[in-house]
């Protein structure tokens, strides 16, 4: 596993974390996909009992920057919507994506 996705992986694990403290009736599932797409690795929460998901992508030729996407758990749907330098990206940041997109 790459340094970039690992570190994608941990912070988004921690965000997980921080969110079932907040909402302890919450079942998530937090998921490594390692070459998903062409070229690209991802991090992926899915809600369980809404089936909504939240994707995190790094694409080989710009590991600098995370693709994020919502879509359904068990389907290939998928929608784009933001892209961050990892850099920049942090624990609040993918805690606040997730209460947007995956608790509702």
């Amino acid at each position: 596993m790459n340094k970039n996705i690992e570190q994608l992986l941990t912070l988004v694990a921690s965000a997980n974390d921080q969110l079932i403290e907040k909402h302890q009736q919450l079942s998530t599932t937090v998921g490594l996909l390692e070459q998903s797409l062409q070229a690209s690795n991802a991090v992926t929460i899915d809600n369980i009992k809404l089936k909504q998901r939240l994707m995190f992508i790094i694409l080989d030729a710009n590991p600098e920057i995370v693709g994020v996407g919502t879509g359904k758990a068990g389907t290939e749907y998928f929608v784009f919507i933001e892209q961050y330098k990892l850099e920049e990206l942090s624990v609040q940041m993918i805690v606040e994506l997730m209460e947007q997109h995956i608790l509702s």
